[in-house]
């Protein structure tokens, strides 16, 4: 079976190569079998690794080898001893052959998909800032569209859902990304302001008169505070030092929204949230707002997806997740 690339990526690929040869090459010459040993090879570290995973001959695998290193004019594999590492021009055939190999993973899944009798999948990361109303008002009305539709939400650390998202695992990642981070290959469609609210238990004795609190007095006082490391740490230490303050010591700390809400439903805590959750869980009694300004400059939320053309389906969620974020806004 050989893969024909697209144009897109064999000019990415072949960068810097005699053009009209390379890229022959690549969409003419490639195969699954040059592009499953090289998965192979990148995964098991050498020649051996890659045949035994295989379920081959270490001489099979190193004639592939050499018929693409080859046919590219290149080497692939630098060799140190019994050990293999990509060159950059390898780690751009790796690359392509994550992406063909998720491609015929999905274009499987849909056809399974069609055989259950369901119609197609969609594959959505989202961090925490979206799973409590953004992303289960949008779950809702796309499966109100779409009732034959699969969908899967997934809550992995950020790094490895973008991941996942280059090497077509999902289809759309939500989250919020300091735009001087923001991953070049991705492209962000704008959602939801997250503007951040200070919030008090409603069972914290301090509630009663939410609007004479300072910030001052609220040092001393329990508090959720996020994991050390994340963005959100960053921003709240860092408004704590611009007020001249001393950072609060009595801490719990956390950036699960949903187990931020459990605790201050049951202890005297204060905390950030962003403004819908906060004023969603002040309907319901939980939690008071607190009139003191945060001014912890977040980012918005976006949904992040590869930088070229979308099916109907993920074209259609990214639809119902502006119409969902301007009803919450």
């Amino acid at each position: 079976m050989v893969i024909e690339a697209s144009h897109e990526l064999t000019n990415e690929l072949t960068n810097g190569l005699a053009p009209s040869l390379a890229e022959d090459f690549v969409v003419r010459r490639v195969s699954l079998r040059h592009l499953r040993v090289l998965l192979a090879l990148t995964d098991g570290g050498s020649i051996s690794a890659a045949a035994e995973a295989l379920h081959v001959t270490q001489p099979a695998i190193s004639r592939t080898l050499a018929e693409l290193e080859q046919g590219l004019g290149q080497t692939l594999f630098a060799r140190r001893g019994r050990r293999i590492r990509a060159t950059a021009l390898g780690d751009r055939m790796i690359q392509l052959a994550r992406r063909l190999e998720a491609e015929l993973r999905r274009g499987g899944e849909d056809v399974a998909s069609l055989v259950r009798g369901t119609s197609g999948e969609l594959l959505i990361g989202s961090t925490n800032a979206a799973l409590t109303e953004l992303m289960p008002e949008a779950v809702m009305a796309m499966k109100a569209e779409y009732p034959r539709l699969e969908m899967s939400v997934r809550t992995h650390a950020l790094t490895t859902m973008l991941d996942d998202l280059r090497q077509g695992r999902l289809d759309l990642v939500i989250a919020r990304i300091d735009p001087r981070e923001a991953p070049a290959d991705l492209e962000a469609h704008h959602l939801l302001a997250q503007d951040e609210v200070l919030t008090i238990s409603a069972v914290h004795p301090l509630a009663r008169q939410p609007a004479r609190l300072s910030w001052e007095q609220l040092c001393d006082e329990p508090w959720l505070w996020p994991l050390a490391g994340t963005r959100m740490r960053v921003l709240q230490d860092r408004r704590w030092q611009e007020m001249g303050l001393t950072l609060p010591s009595k801490l719990i700390q956390t950036d699960d929204l949903m187990m931020m809400t459990g605790l201050m439903r049951r202890m005297p805590l204060l905390a950030f949230l962003p403004e819908h959750v906060a004023r969603s869980a002040a309907r319901e009694g939980l939690l008071k707002i607190v009139p003191l300004q945060a001014e912890l400059r977040l980012t918005e939320l976006s949904a992040w997806h590869l930088r070229e053309p979308q099916g109907e389906v993920v074209e259609r969620f990214k639809q119902v997740l502006a119409e969902v974020a301007r009803r919450l806004a």
